[in-house]
């Protein structure tokens, strides 16, 4: 597409305390790529006519927004334009498609694109979505939020540890879903194996999911669809059991830990913990740049990643996350980044001590990350991204 086209972003404050950050910097991704970018704000009604306006008028070329915000645009009759305008839009999903969440991906949209997290999402679509048409995919894990002190970020101080931002529901060892509304016993019995796998193993929950029905000689897609009323039971689960299960290593070791995010007051390990609780997301990136590591788990994108690991990387600290595929092939192990999976954590995990006792090794580490980060990780990135991706699949 030419750069004269014009690129309409959704941007909004609603949801979830990084959805401003995170929808304005995709609109400054497409800005910097040099595109005329007309701004949708969910937030203001006058903003949303204007754009709405421009579409019915056929002068954007492309759409693009978190989640399913395009469904807001609605027109007098209260229809969605989208499901009668052939211009694309593109949904860059925040989360898995089985978590409720993201809402309804699937609503009516005649050339509807989808960005996800996680390669095997992109299975997961269909699998959640067997009735919709997509008009194409991609695996994008979100761009890094840039310092608004950049040119400063290695000279600064640090005068925190190490950086941790997740919410822990129900502090954590609540009951998986499917105990208290699953009565077949064998449907329990195939989720508990699936769990316990994901908390063994570095993987996302189609992957475990897989594993564990054909250890049970159940191949197929059938078996697999029967089970995806299940996918979010099990993600809900693992991803807060997973962030339980690490905090409590690194405050077993007396790591000392900066949390933001709420929930964690209530875990036997708080008083080891430096809670902040819910904070604004700026108060978070501030905390990234005044980090020495940024540690972070996967949720489940183990076969993609996540915004904060990017992030971190642009704010100058070195990073410690769970393992993924996506940031093996991205990034040099133990030179721009650390992995750990679930076997022998505790042991995998003294390199957090290591890059607190060694300034030379954490520096090299976060200089090394910061150029690749800063290369082909921010918004702008991204946004090519999916320029190509409706440029090759666009009507």
């Amino acid at each position: 597409m030419n750069k004269g086209i014009k690129i309409l972003v959704y941007v909004t404050s609603m949801g979830h305390p990084s959805m401003k950050r995170i929808t304005n910097d995709i609109l400054q991704g497409f800005s910097q790529l040099g595109y005329k970018v007309v701004l949708a704000d969910l937030n203001d009604g006058s903003s949303m006519l204007g754009a709405r306006h421009l579409l019915l008028n056929g002068e954007i070329a492309c759409s693009v927004g978190v989640n399913y915000s395009a469904r807001t645009m609605v027109d007098t009759d209260e229809r969605c334009v989208y499901e009668y305008l052939d211009t694309p839009f593109v949904s860059i999903m925040l989360d898995a498609p089985y978590n409720v969440a993201t809402g309804d991906i699937g609503f009516p949209c005649k050339n509807h694109f989808v960005c996800v997290l996680d390669k095997t999402h992109l299975e997961a679509l269909k699998l959640c979505y067997p009735d919709k048409k997509f008009a194409g995919s991609m695996l994008l894990p979100l761009g890094g939020s840039s310092s608004e002190h950049e040119e400063d970020i290695f000279s600064s101080e640090r005068p925190l540890d190490v950086v941790y931002s997740a919410a822990l529901y129900k502090g954590g060892t609540f009951e998986p879903g499917w105990h208290e509304y699953e009565q077949n016993p064998y449907i329990i019995g195939i989720l508990d194996d699936v769990a316990g796998y994901m908390l063994s193993n570095p993987v996302s929950t189609l992957t475990a999911l897989r594993a564990v029905l054909e250890s049970r000689g159940l191949y197929g897609d059938d078996y697999v669809q029967k089970m995806t009323p299940h996918l979010f039971s099990l993600f809900h689960f693992v991803k807060h059991r997973r962030r339980y299960n690490a905090m409590e290593i690194l405050a077993k070791e007396d790591i000392p830990v900066e949390v933001y995010g709420k929930g964690w007051e209530s875990v036997p390990f708080a008083n080891k913990l430096n809670l902040h609780g819910e904070v604004d997301y700026e108060e978070v990136l501030e905390a990234f740049s005044k980090a020495k590591v940024v540690f972070q788990d996967q949720a489940e994108y183990n076969n993609g990643g996540h915004d904060r690991i990017f992030t971190a990387m642009l704010h100058g600290a070195a990073v410690v996350s769970e393992y993924s595929t996506y940031l093996a092939e991205k990034f040099e192990v133990n030179k721009d980044i650390f992995l750990f999976d679930w076997k022998n954590t505790a042991s995998q995990l003294q390199i957090v001590k290591e890059l607190l006792n060694n300034e030379s090794l954490r520096l090299s580490t976060a200089i090394s990350a910061y150029g690749k980060a800063s290369a082909n990780h921010r918004w702008v990135n991204r946004a090519a991204g999916i320029m190509e991706m409706v440029s090759v699949l666009g009507r």
